[in-house]
């Protein structure tokens, strides 16, 4: 491991993986992290150096990476979500459903992402209008994470009544929910 900035600590270590990360510096982020996480592990951590492996398309590792937040803090709910994404870009829809069933389930997960699940698990059985209106609900009741609702809106533009009129085929919706991911983790 790189002795570059060997004196940092934890903290200052992960504040410069964050801003690699935001640079695009995928490598240096990913090593950073790496680095705060030998110093002090913490869950966010850990679901922050998954979403950097997810990013530079290493989806095995950013699975290892949400499932071992989710190991140190179960109620960390957009680890959930995340690993969810992850599974579905990486073509394992199965595991993405059960994700977002274990959600739409979970009294504890907040409203919002019940509803996205909830939502998302009805565009994969293909009832667009249905999974469409709750997905604008959780929209509605996320406060917290506005790139969430970013991610959200491009998956209600691809599954608009226009786009899937005539296209109710399993192929299409998969590709709908591969599409969704384009902008986090399918193009760079």
């Amino acid at each position: 491991m790189s002795q570059e900035n060997s004196n940092l600590d934890p903290e200052e270590l992960l504040h410069c993986a964050m801003a690699a990360s935001a640079a695009m510096q995928h490598d240096r982020a990913i090593d950073l992290f790496k680095r705060s996480i030998e110093g002090e592990a913490h869950p966010a951590k850990h679901l922050m150096l998954a979403a950097e492996y997810a990013q530079v398309k290493l989806f095995d590792r950013a699975i290892q990476g949400m499932k071992k937040a989710i190991e140190m803090e179960p109620l960390l709910w957009v680890a959930h979500f995340q690993l969810s994404q992850v599974y579905l870009v990486s073509q394992k829809i199965a595991e993405a459903r059960e994700v977002w069933q274990y959600l739409a389930s979970s009294p504890e997960a907040p409203d919002y992402f019940q509803l996205f699940s909830s939502g998302l698990l009805l565009i994969t059985e293909e009832k667009y209008p249905e999974g469409i209106q709750l997905l604008e609900k959780g929209k509605e009741k996320n406060n917290e994470n506005p790139a969430l609702n970013s991610d959200i809106d491009k998956i209600i533009q691809l599954t608009s009544p226009s786009d899937t009129e005539g296209n109710t085929t399993e192929a299409s919706s998969n590709i709908v929910m591969n599409e969704m991911l384009l902008s986090k983790y399918g193009s760079n």
